[in-house]
């Protein structure tokens, strides 16, 4: 009499718990073990990094359209066939590197915005997940508990539940857990590469767009125009001295966000991934073990009576 009360009174408190679920009545206890700070710090971070993204994103629009500007405007100004092809060269080699780092910005401001998107996505979804468990579990204990001869059924259900908790735990706590860890590893392997690299192009920035145009600007057409070939050159010789390193920043901005929004966080999920299944799986094949023993028990026993038991 007593187990059959346990066993109802247990499955009675799963259902309690599968309705609280899906009214999302039962964040507090998530947000009670850790949840709810990895959220904020995650949006902080996500927010932070967008933002400097972003930033750089227009630095790296302005240092383009200058340089479009510029090699375009050297075929109709009169300094030399000579300089018009230097000028030509140098200006190619230099958008190139600009162009792959601007790509480069533009995909590492989508993959962060995603990335936002997905943990606000999994925030909303995780009640359902939870809940959705719970029922898994309710059906699994009621099919071993009352129903034992469906063996195969039951070790469907095992199956599905341990699949439902790796769920829920993934959305819980391994995507956040992921994105918190790639944010601190950024923080010490690829953030100085990518500052530096940032600061660099709107280091050219500056040359491009100095504040003696202003002051030319304000003198009228003619002077500005006289300005111009000199103004050709000067930025020639700049991009001819910071070809190189205008390269190595290209390559930093690259690895960077790659490392940033790709392999840090995928790698962490993955690894936080494998380590819970193997967990569940353990948990499952030790469960599983018992279950077979006890229905070779149940079976011997039966034939040793003559009577199901």
């Amino acid at each position: 009499m007593k187990p059959l009360f346990f066993r109802v009174a247990a499955i009675l408190l799963c259902l309690v718990l599968a309705t609280v679920a899906f009214s999302g009545k039962l964040d507090f206890v998530t947000r009670y073990v850790g949840s709810d700070k990895l959220q904020r710090q995650n949006e902080q971070y996500l927010d932070d990094t967008f933002n400097k993204a972003l930033v750089g994103f227009g630095v790296m629009s302005t240092v383009k359209a200058g340089l479009a500007i510029i090699e375009g405007s050297t075929a109709g100004i009169s300094v030399g066939a000579t300089l018009s092809l230097q000028v030509g060269d140098v200006v190619q080699s230099a958008y190139d590197y600009v162009d792959i780092a601007w790509r480069t910005l533009l995909t590492g401001c989508i993959t962060i915005l995603s990335t936002k998107y997905l943990l606000k996505a999994a925030d909303i979804i995780d009640a359902y997940v939870f809940g959705f468990t719970i029922l898994v579990l309710i059906i699994y204990l009621s099919t071993g508990w009352w129903f034992s001869r469906w063996i195969r059924i039951k070790a469907v259900l095992r199956d599905v539940l341990a699949l439902a908790i790796v769920a829920t735990l993934s959305i819980l706590y391994i995507l956040p857990i992921s994105v918190w860890g790639a944010s601190h590893l950024s923080q010490v392997i690829t953030k100085p590469a990518i500052e530096e690299a940032q600061h660099g192009f709107a280091q050219t920035q500056k040359e491009f767009f100095s504040d003696d145009d202003n002051a030319v600007a304000n003198e009228g057409v003619v002077p500005r125009l006289k300005q111009i070939p000199e103004r050709i050159q000067r930025i020639t010789d700049y991009l001819k001295h910071k070809s190189k390193e205008m390269a190595v920043w290209t390559i930093k901005l690259i690895v960077g966000y790659i490392f940033d929004c790709i392999v840090f966080p995928l790698a962490l999920f993955t690894m936080l991934l494998w380590l819970t299944r193997s967990v569940m799986k353990y948990i499952f094949q030790k469960n599983l073990q018992s279950s077979l023993r006890d229905d070779l028990r149940r079976i011997l026993a039966e034939q040793r009576t003559g009577k199901p038991e």
